[in-house]
Parts: structure tokens; C-alpha cells; sequence
């Protein structure tokens, strides 16, 4: 499993449960190989084994209800947690794991007693720290913060540590204002970011450049008719940071649309076809219509066990500003929308935002703003191409005529005006994205304009985008 040779890993466990079907460890790292390779669903059975075999494990409960929430189970992840807290009280990891499903499911106060149980226990826990002072929804009293500087100071912190903490105290002097301090944090975290994965620009706008020539206009016109036809999917694209949580949740707020989150779907279907002789994008165009159907048949199955009964389910996997090719292929009906924001804003929101380690164009100004400068020719490609299909949303729009841009919103998806939708904040959902906190907020206006808070730091950026 170290060396990630999971085939084999998973050889020698299928052979030990064969002997040993009960066996604890035997359960945990075949969970455990699943998990690693994203596959939660898979995992969930060894996971449930494992809880009847050991009903009274507080760290069998935490491994389960991590997996829940890798499930975007936010309600079954709050209940496991809050066993493996019960079995395990002064189990760090257990407190922490039911504080990520607290914020999950928005439930931001329990959440916050979490934390401080945990640094009642052991002051320096630096993942309770860093949540603590990253969060603006309470009072963070100064002791902490000086904690957190104080092992800063010290040697005692790995790399990683250190990194998580730069980032809370970034946040942290943001929403006080102390602009530069924030600024000076978040340079030392994302420099670490930035030099442990360095993100490849040049192979991006590569992949940028083959996606628009593969796809010129009246392109989706020589595949064959598709034999799988459905509207259900409601695709909301857009760079990270530019609303796309917001979107979808107001959304959510419908009766007649249920919110899938950022599903992977898209992006997997897409490695498939990059295996075949033609390679990805330009192979889409030998599949056949029995090809094309089975992959938006695969697609419409994971909508099924999202929601059986809801006729629109959106899919807000920002990153599939890239794929809409693909998308408009598998199911020409869908709704897109793309969520656009002012670009500096978005830009420096993406840079204070601690993405998967894989996505680290945004830990680099410069190489920030060359992505951002890709996403956008990208996107005003696809517009080119078939531009009736996606809708703009811009942000600020969003924020400052609220209710005729939702009434567009709506009206692009097929679906009649509600109340509710303007009442977004109090819809109850699991939400695992950076933006959890403030989409359960109501609509304000103060992060319209946030780069100018910064902009005497922003040097390449803003020669970029200019």
C-alpha cells in the first residue's frame, strides 16, 4: 500500500479474508485501499463489517464516518462521529472528524465546541487550531492566535504544519483587516504549496489549445445521434471562487432540483476515452452511439443515487469548464452555466483557498493568472461553438439585483419561479466545499472588490490580466 501497488495489496488482503473473514485489520486496510484510491462507495461495505466486529471502537466509528463524508453522507458522517466521540472522548482525530461533518452540515457552533475540546486537551493540535482561526463566523480570542504564532516560531512543526497554520492566520488577519500580515502568511503557505508541486502552465494551455481544435464549429455535428437523451443534468462550471457553490445552492433551494456537488463523472469519462487509440478529445469523435450511450448511461447513474425522484440534478464541478465538448456530446439538452466573477477578486480568493494537492495552479501568482488566462480562452471557445446552451451568471450581478438574475437562473433550467430560491441560506444541505460557511450566509456585497485590499502585493498578476 506504501508503495501504492494496490493490486497487489489487494491480492494478499482478498486471500487473508478468505482465512480470516472477521479479521479487524484485515477490514481496515481493504477499506483503507479503497479510500485511497477515492472510491468510498467500495469502501463503505469493509467499513460496516468492521463496526460489527468492533461495535465499541471509537477509531472504527471515526474511519466510518470519514468515509461518509467522502459519500457526501453528511447526516450519517454527524451520527458516526458523534459515536466515535462517545467511545473515544479523548481521541483527537475522532473530535476532529465530527467537527468537519459539523461544518459539512453547517452546524457551525457544535463544530467550534469540537475544536476547543480538543485544545482543552492538547494546546498545539494544529488542525483544531488552524480551524478555529480560519473560521469567521465566531470570536477567536487572541490566545489562540498567539499560540499559533508561537509554534510558528518553534521547530517543533513539520513542513506541512506549518503550512496549515499560515493559512489559518491568513484568514484569520483578512477578515480583521490587517491586510498585510494576511498577505505575508498566505505568501509563506502557498510558497511551500507552490515548491512541493509546482503546477506545469505550459502543459495547461497545451491541453487548452488541443481542446479548441478538436473542437471548431458545427464539430458535435459528425458524432452519431445519441441514444441515451436527457435534460436532467444541470452543469455549473466557471474558475473555483467565482460563485459556483452559491449557484448551486440556490438552486437546491428548488423543489424540483436536487444538488450533486462537485461529481468527479465527468473528468473519469474522460480518462476512459483518452485510452483509446485516438486519444482524448479527438477520440470522442470515433466512439459510436452505443459508446456515447453507455457513458451517459454510467453518467445518469450516478444522478440515480443522488436523488431517484428530483427531474433536474446539477453537477458543480468547476473544472468542467474544460469537458463542455464532452458534455454537449453525452447530452446535448443539458443546462450550463457558467459562473463568472471579477477576475482579480476570483484570482485572489483562489489564492487564499488551500486546494487538493494536485491543483496547485493557484499557489503562484503568475502561474495563477496564466490558468485564469486559459480557463477564459477556453470558455470563449465553447461560447463560439454553441453559445445557446450556456448561460452567464456573473457574481456580482448575483449580489446586487438578486432577484431578477435567480429568475434567469431559473428560467435557463427549465424551471418556474419559487420563494424559496431567494432564501437560499436557510436551505439545509451538506456543503463540503471552501465556500460552506458563506452560502449559509444571506446575500452581501463586501467581497465584491477584495483584490484592491491586496493590490499592492498582486505584481505579476495584475501585469497578467491587464
Amino acid at each position: 500500500m506504501q508503495q501504492r501497488a494496490y493490486q497487489e495489496a489487494m491480492a494478499i488482503l482478498t486471500r487473508l479474508q478468505e482465512r480470516e473473514p472477521r479479521h479487524p485489520d484485515v477490514l481496515t486496510h481493504l477499506a483503507g485501499i479503497h479510500a485511497l484510491q477515492r472510491r468510498p462507495e467500495q469502501a463503505k461495505p469493509y467499513l460496516d463489517r468492521l463496526l460489527q466486529v468492533m461495535p465499541h471502537s471509537g477509531e472504527a466509528h471515526a474511519n466510518a464516518a470519514r468515509n461518509a463524508l467522502a459519500m457526501d453522507d453528511v447526516a450519517l458522517a454527524i451520527e458516526l462521529g458523534r459515536k466515535a466521540v462517545d467511545l473515544a472522548p479523548e481521541d483527537a482525530a475522532a473530535r476532529l472528524t465530527l467537527a468537519d461533518a459539523l461544518e459539512a452540515g453547517g452546524r457551525f457552533e457544535e463544530a467550534r465546541a469540537q475544536y476547543l475540546a480538543v485544545l482543552s486537551r492538547d494546546p498545539g493540535n494544529v488542525t483544531a487550531l488552524a480551524n478555529l482561526l480560519s473560521h469567521r463566523d465566531w470570536h477567536v480570542p487572541e490566545s489562540h492566535e498567539q499560540a499559533a504564532r508561537r509554534l510558528l516560531v518553534g521547530d517543533a512543526l513539520s513542513e506541512a504544519q506549518r503550512t496549515q497554520l499560515n493559512f489559518a492566520l491568513a484568514q484569520y488577519f483578512d477578515a480583521r483587516q490587517q491586510f498585510d500580515l494576511a498577505f505575508a502568511h498566505l505568501s509563506a503557505a502557498n510558497a511551500v504549496r507552490h515548491r512541493w508541486r509546482p503546477f506545469d502552465s505550459g502543459r495547461f494551455s497545451d491541453v487548452v489549445s488541443e481542446m479548441i481544435r478538436a473542437f471548431p464549429a458545427q464539430s458535435l455535428e459528425s458524432l452519431p445521434a445519441p441514444s441515451v437523451h436527457s435534460a436532467r443534468p444541470i452543469f455549473i462550471v466557471g474558475m473555483p471562487r467565482s460563485g459556483t457553490t452559491l449557484v448551486e445552492q440556490i438552486l437546491a433551494s428548488h423543489s424540483q432540483i436536487a444538488a450533486g456537488g462537485e461529481l468527479p463523472t465527468i473528468t473519469i469519462i474522460a480518462t476512459e476515452i483518452a485510452k483509446t487509440p485516438g486519444g482524448y478529445p479527438r477520440g470522442l469523435f470515433s466512439l459510436d452511439a452505443v459508446a456515447l450511450g453507455q457513458h451517459a448511461g454510467r453518467y445518469l447513474d450516478k444522478l440515480n443515487g443522488i436523488s431517484a425522484d428530483a427531474p433536474r440534478v446539477t453537477d458543480k464541478m468547476p473544472f468542467n469548464f474544460l469537458h463542455l465538448g464532452l458534455i454537449a456530446a453525452l447530452f446535448p439538452g443539458a443546462k450550463i452555466i457558467h459562473c463568472r466573477r471579477d477576475p482579480l477578486d476570483t484570482c485572489v480568493s483562489c489564492h487564499f483557498t488551500t486546494f487538493n494537492i494536485n491543483l496547485q495552479f493557484a499557489s503562484d501568482l503568475q502561474t495563477l493568472g496564466r490558468y485564469f488566462l486559459d480557463y477564459r480562452r477556453v470558455m470563449d471557445h465553447w461560447k463560439s461553438v454553441f453559445a445557446t446552451r450556456i448561460l452567464d451568471v456573473d457574481y456580482e450581478a448575483l449580489v446586487t439585483d438578486t432577484e431578477p438574475t435567480i429568475r434567469r437562473l431559473l428560467e435557463h433550467c427549465g424551471v418556474d419561479w419559487e420563494p424559496g430560491c431567494a432564501q437560499f441560506h436557510q436551505t439545509e444541505r451538506g456543503i463540503q466545499t471552501p465556500s460552506r460557511w458563506q452560502v449559509r450566509q444571506p446575500i452581501y456585497r463586501h467581497a465584491i472588490g477584495r483584490w484592491r485590499n491586496y493590490e499592492k502585493h498582486l505584481g505579476s498578476l495584475l501585469d497578467l490580466l491587464r
